[in-house]
This record gives C-alpha cells, structure tokens and sequence, in this order.
C-alpha cells in the first residue's frame, strides 16, 4: 500500500452562503490528488461567523472521484429540504463522513440548516493502461497475496502488454511489492 496522504481544509465566513461557497472552491482540489477518501473528520460551528474544519485521510492506490458535497436550507421545513437537497447529489457515491447542524438567526428568528458529506465516487475504468505506479502495484500486490506470494506463477509479458508498461516495469514492480513484504 502507498503512503496515505493528510489533507485538513478550513472556512469560516459571517455567512453560510459564503463559508460554503469557500468550501467548494477547496474541495476542488481534491482532483488532483489520485486515491481515495480513506477517513475523515468534519467539524461544523455557528455562531457570529460560521466555520468548517475538515480532516482527510486519502490512500493512493485506489482510483475514485472525491468530493465534499455542502448544502443548505432556510425557512421553513428546513431539515426535510436539506435532506432532498443531500439526497440528489450522493447518488452513486459511496459516503466516508458526514454531519449536520442548524441555526437560528438572533434578531429575524429565521433558521438555516446545513449539512456537508465527505464522499467517494469510484471511476470507471475501461482498461489497465494509464494507471499510476501505485494503482498497477497494488493490483500487483493483490495477484501475488492471491498466489502466496509467488512471483513465477504470474505471465510478465501478459501483464506488461494489460498495463502497457515494459517487462522491466513489471519486473521492477514486483521486486518493489516483495521488498516492502519482507520490510513488515
């Protein structure tokens, strides 16, 4: 397995219009990290000013799509809005973490409810070409824990020619997959 990634994003704005809006534009960056949401941790706080704390744990050799999806209600049936509103965009995502929280204005009585998932949808994937080094060995690592770790039972110019790498690549895969097996 590859070295999991830490990834902490903050917001906090006097609206919630705002911190959200704040949130989205950070999580974009999350395409650009290859992996997967392993863990994660959100912190949601009212008050004068509205604020976000979220903690990431991301794996590497996994392929999906991440996101934080942030929504919010205000008026009436704020809850059940919010709910419907959550529920159109995870679809087909698997949910890592989530929470909620609601907040009524001091002075127009006026309540907002907010609610923020952490998510992974997994990518599709056409064919073995273009995965990175992590993603082909821990398909690599998986083959050989499968065959108890025996190199020789595995076709190299079959693999090379399914992941469009050189024998060499493969061969260099494995020697690193069986090097990090004995070091644990």
């Amino acid at each position: 397995m590859g070295i999991a990634m830490l990834v902490f994003i903050e917001c906090e704005s006097s609206s919630i219009e705002g911190c959200l809006k704040e949130l989205r534009e950070k999580a974009e960056d999350l395409e650009k990290i290859p992996g997967k949401i392993d863990k994660a941790k959100i912190e949601l706080s009212f008050g004068a000013f509205m604020s976000v704390r979220i903690s990431l744990s991301i794996e590497p050799d996994k392929n999906h799509e991440k996101m934080i999806i942030a929504e919010y209600s205000s008026g009436k049936d704020v809850l059940e809005r919010l709910q419907e509103k959550m529920r159109e965009k995870i679809k087909n995502a698997q949910i890592v973490d989530f929470t909620f929280g609601t907040y009524t204005m001091p002075i127009t009585r006026r309540k907002y409810a907010v609610a923020i998932a952490v998510v992974n949808i997994p990518k599709e994937r056409e064919s073995f070409e273009n995965l990175s080094i992590e993603e082909r060995r821990a398909i690599l690592r998986k083959a050989l824990e499968l065959f108890g770790w025996n190199p020789k039972v595995l076709n190299i110019s079959e693999i090379a020619r399914l992941f469009s790498v050189s024998r060499d690549s493969i061969y260099n895969d494995i020697e690193q997959i069986l090097k990090e097996k004995k070091q644990s």
